[in-house]
């Protein structure tokens, strides 16, 4: 069978526009992006599981990874340029030796948003996934104040996932920095023509494709609640099992995170409604004023590392 190395990766950082991007760039034609969305194959995959394990143990990643079996995820694709997507290579270190030694001529995009935003929103989309039980200044402190598992660290570390310059630095040490493309998603999105032509050049395709797209944020986190009249019996049961239907008729039609979405927009909206956009809370405003303050030293290191200043956070 044929296969194929990617070309690039969006490998980085969760919950800060990679999705976004994604999306944009499967709209070029010269670029075969994989159909997962996000593809875990260089993390240990124990950490994936929808609740903590019990046996917190990770076993030897080369041991039962054969990188034949990735490169052939791309035999498919006949397109000038190939890519995929993985949120979370850039946070996890392990990862970085695996990536340097199986993809030595690969590119790496790393796509930041404004850390406070980014934690924010990471910890509303682990709440609505239900890996998240604590209130988001509760979170906080468990980081500060608990030795986080594996599992954890992956899944539920808000707070440090935003020192981006920590772990670029990190990924520097295996991948070289003429290889990296750093994207500010604030700047993609508010002065979208000179991003996009970069990142471009980058991947040497033309941008004319891309140019005239109207970017929009994907894959925005709703943590969506069920009405009142969907929890009450006999339509509560009604609604279950809906639900399920529904859910198995979409992971079927598509692994495309974004369209799911869409998919779940239309089927669901009906009886539910996002429990983020309908509250305000004054303790999350006094949590994002902490961070923000704890951010600065982080924001002007990343500056300085990759020489350019970050005016919209």
């Amino acid at each position: 069978m044929k296969t194929s190395k990617p070309h690039f990766i969006i490998a980085g950082e969760r919950r800060s526009g990679t999705t976004t991007l994604y999306d944009l760039l499967c709209k070029h034609t010269e670029i075969g992006m994989l159909n997962i969305s996000d593809y875990d194959f260089f993390i240990e995959p124990e950490l994936f599981s929808k609740v903590q394990p019990r046996d917190s143990r990770l076993g030897n990643w080369e041991d039962n990874h054969d990188i034949s079996d990735y490169w052939e995820l791309f035999s498919d694709h006949s397109e000038p340029v190939i890519g995929q997507k993985d949120a979370d290579l850039l946070w996890w270190k392990s990862s970085h030796e695996r990536l340097a030694k199986f993809l030595p001529d690969t590119k790496f995009i790393i796509v930041l948003r404004n850390p406070v935003r980014r934690a924010e929103s990471h910890y509303f989309n682990e709440l609505s996934k239900g890996r998240e039980k604590l209130s988001f200044r509760e979170a906080i402190d468990r980081e500060e104040k608990t030795e986080l598992t594996d599992w954890e660290c992956l899944h539920l570390q808000y707070k440090a996932r935003g020192c981006y310059a920590k772990s670029l630095t990190e990924f520097y040490k295996y991948i070289s920095k003429e290889k990296v493309k750093i994207v500010i998603l604030e700047e993609l999105i508010n002065n979208y023509e000179v991003e996009i032509e970069s990142i471009c050049n980058f991947l040497e395709i033309n941008q004319k494709e891309l140019i005239n797209l109207n970017p929009i944020h994907s894959n925005k986190e709703k943590l969506l609640k069920r009405r009142a009249f969907a929890k009450t019996l006999p339509l509560r049961k009604i609604f279950d099992l809906w639900e399920r239907l529904v859910e198995g008729v979409i992971v079927r039609v598509t692994k495309n995170k974004s369209k799911r979405e869409i998919f779940r927009k239309y089927l669901m909206s009906f009886y539910k409604y996002s429990k983020r956009n309908n509250s305000s809370n004054s303790d999350n405003d006094s949590v994002k004023l902490y961070l923000e303050n704890y951010y600065k030293k982080y924001n002007i290191e990343l500056e300085t590392l990759i020489k350019r200043p970050l005016k919209y956070w």
